[in-house]
């Protein structure tokens, strides 16, 4: 994370630079030229290390972009070149530093070596990061020898991995202060400053939609035995929560500056029928929506993100992702038509937000 922010600093510089015209200083270019390649070198080494789909176009487009970055700065060192020369190189180094289209997603694809530039490389680099954090967690195999146990008075049995900052006193057992983890603290915030709801009212077709799928699907019960993991950093989090039948993951991270911050949320899962569970998709989906994420729905999957917010927005969305994950648990059994769902959407936005 530290690489990538200082590629970006590095980038943000010299696009200041670029935008200095006559007072341009070429030596300051040269240095966070190579400071930038310095950076992103050493970000593409530690996604190499421990991604699963190895970044190999990434690191070809790296390495001809900056053969030929080198190769104009060094018709800059010997000192003699006029100030029109100067220009001339800037005109040419410019196109391999930034992207003609800034306003492009960074979830898209790197464009080929011959259009890209070192701006599409440090987008694709992040959203392939993101991408392999976010499933870390879900291909773990994590044992209680590996985690302290988190011990908070009401929740599920939660296993927590401490990857650099994420508690103040590690042990076997921790407690809530023992978290120093800036997101898992509001989340937990989140969690812990609404009732846990109650049995909800069913209806006699929520209870048998339950019981059906309980029973005709393979390995439902291995749902309830699955246990809970945090891999916290101070600034990140990587929660895989389990309630009951269904499953969710939040990721955030959470510093400065606030074009790194994001977070995720996905949720899958439920012991009712599809119609249901979808449902109980579209509730959250509406929640998350007016909360400003980019929401998407597969079968009965959902996936919703936010990228770009200070850290104080961070922080109260995560509070709010922590009560919503109460209050839609056991939410399947009385979804019983799309009215419905519209008034639990304004009930939590009233009550929660």
């Amino acid at each position: 994370m530290t690489e990538s922010e200082g590629a970006r600093d590095s980038l943000d510089y010299l696009r200041l630079q670029m935008a200095e015209g006559q007072n341009l200083d070429f030596s300051q270019v040269q240095k966070h030229s190579a400071d930038l390649l310095q950076h992103l070198r050493q970000a593409l080494d530690l996604l190499q290390e421990f991604c699963q789909k190895k970044p190999d176009l990434l690191l070809s487009t790296y390495e001809d972009l900056a053969a030929r970055i080198i190769q104009i700065l060094e018709q800059a060192r010997d000192g003699n070149l006029a100030p029109g020369d100067l220009e001339k190189i800037w005109d040419n180094l410019r196109p391999l530093l930034f992207s003609t289209q800034p306003g492009a997603p960074a979830a898209a694809p790197i464009p080929p070596a011959a259009s890209a530039c070192l701006q599409d490389v440090l987008d694709a680099l992040t959203e392939q990061r993101l991408q392999e954090m976010f499933c870390l967690s879900l291909r773990s195999q994590v044992t209680k020898k590996q985690a302290a146990s988190l011990v908070t008075g009401r929740l599920v049995p939660i296993l927590v991995i401490d990857v650099g900052g994420g508690l103040s006193s590690p042990g076997p057992t921790v407690g809530l202060d023992d978290i120093a983890s800036i997101p898992y603290k509001a989340f937990l915030s989140g969690m812990l400053s609404i009732p846990w709801p109650k049995a909800r009212p069913v209806d006699m077709k929520g209870f048998i939609s339950v019981v059906g799928v309980t029973s005709t699907t393979p390995r439902a019960e291995d749902q309830l035995q699955k246990v809970s993991v945090a891999i916290l950093a101070r600034e990140y989090m990587n929660f895989s929560l389990c309630l009951g039948y269904h499953a969710s993951t939040i990721e955030a991270y959470v510093g400065r500056p606030a074009t790194c911050n994001y977070l995720r949320f996905h949720y899958e899962g439920g012991a009712a029928s599809v119609e249901r569970r979808v449902r109980r998709l579209r509730l959250i989906q509406g929640i998350l929506s007016r909360l400003g994420f980019e929401v998407s729905i597969t079968g009965d999957l959902l996936d919703g993100r936010k990228t770009g917010e200070a850290e104080e927005a961070c922080l109260k969305l995560l509070e709010i992702l922590g009560r919503l994950e109460v209050f839609t648990k056991q939410m399947d059994m009385v979804m019983t038509d799309d009215e419905v769902v519209l008034g639990y959407i304004n009930d939590f936005m009233a009550r929660h937000c």
